[in-house]
């Protein structure tokens, strides 16, 4: 494998919305490949050093010294692709950490009472105040204000 098959590293600019699913999604499959690949050229390199030692063991070092350079050339790769998957765990974090403090955001505030009960514990309100003052002794109740006259009409 060649450095030029070797996958691209997402430049930051491919994730302009730091907040989306998508990119998370495409970063944890990115950084999955890689390993999966850094896994594949471990077996690889290892599959060169069974080959350069049964060639040793035959006396063939010429065909054992280039085994040694396969297995040297797969392992420095799978090192390479190894560092490139934790790159991109950096990222994929840094992606769940964008997409979980924008959790809730855009959405509408929880309901609160409806007009309709803020207006009916307004007017229970009143009407608790002026039965307190009545009881306190006072020689006349408070009359409505003007809201309360309208909608008392209505």
């Amino acid at each position: 494998m060649r450095n030029d098959d070797l996958p691209a590293r997402t430049p930051h600019s491919a994730f302009r919305t730091p907040h989306s699913r998508a990119a998370l999604v495409d970063a944890l499959a990115g950084e999955h490949r890689l390993r999966r690949q850094a896994l594949a050229e471990q077996r690889e390199a290892e599959r060169w050093m069974a080959r350069a030692t049964f060639a040793e063991e035959r006396g063939l070092l010429e065909l054992a010294s280039s085994a040694r350079t396969r297995a040297a050339r797969h392992a420095r790769m799978a090192s390479l692709l190894s560092q490139r998957a934790e790159e991109m765990r950096a990222e994929v974090q840094r992606l769940r950490d964008a997409l979980a403090a924008t959790q809730g955001a855009g959405r509408a505030p929880p309901p609160g009472p409806s007009l309709e009960g803020r207006f009916a514990a307004l007017e229970l309100e009143a009407e608790l105040d002026r039965i307190r003052l009545a009881n306190r002794g006072d020689a006349a109740p408070p009359q409505p204000s003007e809201p309360q006259k309208e909608m008392e009409v209505s």
